[in-house]
């Protein structure tokens, strides 16, 4: 065995050390980016919980402020009814919804919260747009509920204060 053999020998093993380094640094680079679009997923993953739930509570509220309308324009003396009957869709459309919506707004977020790994990312690129989407068109609904319940307790007021004077028949 010459120098050349042996020079070529201790190149192969410097080749070899190299090449288990690199394999190691690479190892260390792909976990680290797992470990960083882990965090990503899960920071974003909990916004969307919050958004979501922040939501719930909106609609919750809402529908709270409807039914306590509705309980006040049950006590109310019939002619008062019968004058704010107009108003019946807030409770009729308005109100359904609403509950529809805090139910959805349940669901979406155990959906969300059960969402790991690979497939839970997945499901988190495909479906937040349209889960964003739901709770946009859910929270225009409520926001009509509420006006619509703002005008109800004016008009409330009105037919009381008119009750109280004698105008309503």
């Amino acid at each position: 065995m010459g120098t050349s053999d042996a020079i070529a020998a201790l190149a192969l093993m410097v080749s070899l050390a190299s090449a288990y380094i690199s394999f190691r640094a690479f190892k260390h680079s792909v976990s680290v980016h797992d470990l960083e679009s882990s965090l990503a997923f899960d920071r974003d993953r909990s916004e969307l919980l919050v958004q979501v739930e922040q939501s719930r509570k909106l609609f919750s509220a809402a529908r709270r402020e409807i039914e306590q309308t509705q309980f006040v324009l049950s006590q109310e003396p019939e002619q008062i009814r019968l004058a704010l009957n107009c108003y019946d869709s807030l409770f009729t459309e308005f109100l359904p919804k609403l509950i529809g919506a805090e139910r959805q707004a349940s669901l979406l977020w155990e959906e969300i919260f059960n969402w790991r790994d690979k497939a839970g990312r997945s499901a988190f690129v495909h479906l937040t747009p349209r889960f964003r989407s739901l709770i946009e068109d859910d929270r225009a609904v409520r926001d009509s509920a509420l006006f619509c319940n703002s005008e109800v307790r004016t008009q409330l007021a009105k037919a009381q204060d008119m009750y109280r004077k004698g105008q309503l028949a």
